[in-house]
C-alpha cells in the first residue's frame, strides 16, 4: 500500500470518527432529562406501541390523523427492552439520528470521492474529503437536526432513510451493481413506513434518474454522462421494484381504507378549497417563510417543541457558506452530483410549501435533511480553495495551518451556539418543560415513588392527557377510554374540584397546566405541596358536603345547592357555586356537559348569563360523589338581583330537563356560601 494511500485511508476513517463522536454527543448527552416531560405526540406513537405489544400491530395507525406504523414497531421493541419511560421513547430517534449522520458522511463519499479520477493528487482529494466531512458535521451539529433526534417523533427517521437511500443509490451508480441498487430500493421503501415527507422521495429520485437520462440521450453536456444506458433502465427498474415490493403492505393498506393515503395531508392542503389564483398566493408566502427560515435569525419556526422559538437553521456564518455552496451547485448543474442536490431540496422542501396551515414549519422540512448540508460543506470547501490560491503560503506547514484553523473555526462556532440554545437556553427554559408536559410526567413519577392507597384525583388541562395515560397506566390507544384504574378519576381544577367522602384516603395531584384559581384555593382551603420540583401539587382540603340533592337534573346529576357571591367592588365579576351529587359515571358521555346560569330580577327576567364547560366529565362522576364548580358572571350595576337561574346542557343535545324546569331552567333563591361548606 502505498503512502499516499494509507494516508486518505486514516483520514475516511478520521473523519468517520470525528462525525460519529459529534453526532453521538449531541444526541445522547442528558437524554434522560432533555426534553423535558413527554410530549403528547411523543405518547400517542407510544400508546400504539403498546397495542403492537398486546398484539394488535399494524402498518398504518388510524389514530391522530393517520399515521404509518414502523416507529411504533421500533418504540416497541425499545419498551419491551427498556421497560416503558421518556429516555425508552426517545431512543430510536437519537439513534436514528446518529445513523443520519454517517449515512450523510456515507453519501459524501460516494458524491465527492468515489468518483476523484484514479491519478487525482492529494490536493483534490483533500478537498473531496472536506465536502465530505462537512456535510456529515454540519448534519452532526444542527441544531434542527438535533432537536428532532431527541425528540421521540417518527419525523427523525425520514432524514435517516432519506440519507441511506441517497448513499446506496450513488453507490450503485458509481459501481454498476445490482446488489446495491436492490439495496437502495429497500432503504426508499423502509421510508415510505415512517413519516407522510417520505412519499416525495420516490418522486425526487424519479425526476432525477429521467432527467439524467434524458439528458444524456438529447446529447446535452451533463457530467457524467450515463455511461450504459440499458444497465441504467435495468438498475431503475430494479431499484423502484424493491421500493415497491417494501412498501406493498403499506400500499394495500391504502387500497382498502380509501382516503387514509391523503387524510393527514388534507387537513393542512393548500388545495382544499380548490385552485385559485388566492391558492398560488398562499402557497408563495408559506414557501418564502419557510426558505427564509434557514439563513434570517428570527425567523425560524417558533413553536417550542419544534424549535427555540424564532431560530434559524443556520447560524450567519453557515448561512453565508449556505447561499454560496447554493450558487456554485447552480453555476455546476451540468454536473449530475450538484444538480442531485438541487433537485433533492426543491422536491422534498415542496410538502412545508404546500401545506400553510402554520409556517415557517420545519417538520414538514425534514425530508431534506442531510442534503441540504452538503451547500455550506461545498460553500467551505471552495470559499478554502479560494484562500489557498491567493494567499500563496510558502510552506506546507502555514497552508496546513490555515487549512485545519478555519475548518475547525467552522465547525466548532456551529457547534457552540447549538450547545448553547439547546441544553443552555432551550431546554432549561420553563416555557419548554410546559410544552412537553412537564406536569404530567411529574405526577407520573411522583406516584411511582408513592403508590395511592385510596381515590386518586388527576387535574390536568386536556382529559386522560396522554403523557400520563402511556406513563402510568400504560393503556394501548384501542383501550383508551377503557378504565384500568377504577380509583383513578380526571377532572380540571381551572372549573371543579372534587370533595372526597371523609375517611377515604384520597390522593389529589393538581397539575400545573390546570391548577384553581387563587380565590378558590382559598374559599375553599385548598392546600397545595409541590411534588417533583413543583411541576405539579399534591393538594388537601379539609371539609366535605352531607346534603341531599334539592333537585335531581337526571338519574345520575343532582343539585345539592348553588350560591352566589357578589363582587367585593363595582365592576368586578360575581361568582357562582354549585354543589353536586353522583349516582353514577355515565362511560359513553365523554363530551363536557355545559353549565347555564343567570341571575335574575324579581320579575324573573335574566339580567346576566354565562355558560361553562363541566370540569367533571360524566365518565368520572363516582358512585355517591361529590364535587363543586364556580363560574364568573358579570355584575348588573344599579339592578337588584332576587334570585338565579341554572341549566344543563349535554354536549350536541337538548337541555336536561328536571321536575318544575321550564326549558330546563331552575329557579333557584340566593343563599348564603358559608352554607355550603360542613366539616367533616
Amino acid at each position: 500500500m502505498s503512502a499516499s494511500l494509507s494516508y486518505r485511508r486514516r483520514l475516511l476513517w478520521l473523519g468517520f470518527f470525528i462525525v460519529l463522536v459529534a453526532a453521538a454527543f449531541f444526541r445522547l448527552w442528558r437524554l434522560h432529562s432533555l426534553p423535558p416531560g413527554l410530549f403528547g405526540d411523543e405518547a400517542a406513537d407510544a400508546l400504539d406501541a403498546l397495542d403492537v405489544l398486546a398484539g394488535r400491530g399494524q402498518v398504518f395507525f388510524p389514530g391522530n390523523f393517520g399515521r404509518e406504523g414502523l416507529h411504533m414497531w421500533i418504540l416497541a421493541g425499545m419498551i419491551k427492552l427498556l421497560g416503558l419511560t421518556p429516555y425508552a421513547i426517545r431512543l430510536p430517534s437519537a439513534i436514528a439520528g446518529i445513523i443520519t449522520t454517517l449515512g450523510a458522511y456515507w453519501l459524501g463519499y460516494e458524491l465527492f470521492i468515489a468518483r476523484l479520477p484514479g491519478d487525482a493528487g492529494d490536493g483534490a482529494f483533500r478537498k473531496a474529503w472536506l465536502m465530505t466531512l462537512a456535510a456529515g458535521l454540519f448534519t452532526a451539529l444542527s441544531y434542527w437536526h438535533i432537536h428532532f433526534s431527541r425528540f421521540g417523533i417518527r419525523g427523525v427517521f425520514t432524514t435517516t432513510l432519506a440519507a441511506l437511500t441517497m448513499a446506496a443509490l450513488w453507490r450503485a451508480l458509481n459501481r454498476d451493481s445490482w446488489g446495491w441498487w436492490a439495496t437502495a430500493g429497500l432503504f426508499m421503501g423502509i421510508g415510505a413506513h415512517f413519516y407522510t415527507a417520505s412519499r416525495f422521495i420516490p418522486l425526487f429520485v424519479g425526476v432525477f434518474l429521467a432527467g439524467w437520462l434524458s439528458l444524456t440521450w438529447l446529447h446535452i453536456r451533463i457530467q457524467p454522462p450515463v455511461a450504459e444506458i440499458r444497465r441504467f433502465i435495468q438498475g431503475t427498474i430494479l431499484f423502484f421494484g424493491v421500493s415497491a415490493l417494501i412498501f406493498a403492505p403499506l400500499g394495500y393498506y391504502f387500497l382498502t381504507h380509501p382516503g387514509s393515503f391523503t387524510q393527514r395531508a388534507g387537513e393542512v392542503s393548500a388545495f382544499q378549497n380548490g385552485f385559485s389564483l388566492a391558492t398560488l398566493q398562499i402557497i408563495g408566502k408559506a414557501a418564502a417563510l419557510n426558505l427564509l427560515q434557514f439563513i434570517w435569525p428570527g425567523h425560524g419556526d417558533m413553536a417550542r417543541f419544534y424549535n427555540l422559538p424564532g431560530r434559524a437553521v443556520f447560524s450567519p456564518l453557515t448561512a453565508l457558506l449556505t447561499l454560496l455552496g447554493a450558487g456554485v451547485s447552480l453555476w455546476r448543474w451540468r454536473d449530475a452530483r450538484y444538480s442531485f442536490l438541487l433537485l433533492w431540496f426543491a422536491v422534498l422542501a415542496s410538502p412545508a410549501f404546500l401545506a400553510v396551515d402554520r409556517a415557517p414549519t420545519l417538520p414538514r422540512l425534514l425530508g431534506v435533511i442531510p442534503g441540504v448540508f452538503f451547500f455550506p460543506a461545498i460553500g467551505l470547501a471552495e470559499t478554502l480553495d479560494w484562500l489557498d490560491a491567493r494567499m500563496r503560503l510558502s510552506s506546507k506547514r502555514a497552508q496546513a495551518t490555515l487549512f485545519w484553523g478555519l475548518t475547525a473555526l467552522t465547525f466548532i462556532l456551529p457547534g457552540a451556539l447549538t450547545y448553547r440554545d439547546y441544553f443552555l437556553r432551550w431546554g432549561p427554559a420553563p416555557e419548554t418543560a410546559d410544552a412537553y408536559e412537564i406536569d404530567m410526567t411529574a405526577t407520573w413519577r411522583w406516584l411511582e415513588a408513592h403508590p395511592a392507597s385510596g381515590p386518586l384525583y388527576i387535574s390536568a388541562d386536556i382529559y386522560k392527557h396522554l403523557s400520563f395515560i402511556v406513563l402510568y397506566e400504560q393503556t394501548p390507544t384501542t383501550e383508551y377510554f377503557s378504565r384500568r384504574d377504577p380509583q383513578l378519576h380526571w377532572f380540571d381544577a381551572r372549573r371543579a374540584w372534587p370533595l372526597p367522602r371523609p375517611g377515604s384516603d384520597p390522593t389529589i395531584i393538581v397539575g400545573d397546566s390546570a391548577l384553581p384559581p387563587v380565590d378558590i384555593q382559598k374559599l375553599l382551603g385548598i392546600a397545595l405541596t409541590p411534588i417533583d420540583g413543583g411541576a405539579a401539587y399534591r393538594a388537601t382540603t379539609d371539609f366535605y358536603v352531607d346534603k341531599e340533592p334539592v333537585v335531581w337534573f337526571s338519574e345520575q346529576l343532582g343539585l345539592i345547592e348553588q350560591t352566589v357571591i357578589p363582587p367585593q367592588q363595582s365592576g368586578q365579576e360575581g361568582l357562582i357555586l354549585q354543589v353536586w351529587r353522583t349516582r353514577e359515571p355515565l362511560p359513553d358521555e365523554i363530551p363536557p356537559y355545559q353549565i347555564q346560569s343567570a341571575l335574575t330580577a324579581a320579575d324573573g327576567n335574566q339580567l346576566a348569563q354565562v355558560s361553562d364547560e363541566m370540569g367533571m366529565l360524566p365518565p368520572e362522576w363516582e358512585r355517591d360523589g361529590v364535587f363543586i364548580t364556580w363560574q364568573r358572571i358579570p355584575w348588573p350595576a344599579d339592578v337588584p338581583i332576587s334570585g338565579a337561574a341554572l341549566r344543563v346542557v349535554p354536549h350536541e343535545r337538548p337541555p336536561l330537563q328536571p321536575a318544575g324546569s321550564k326549558e330546563g331552567w331552575i329557579q333557584l333563591p340566593l343563599t348564603d356560601w358559608r352554607t355550603i361548606f360542613i366539616s367533616p
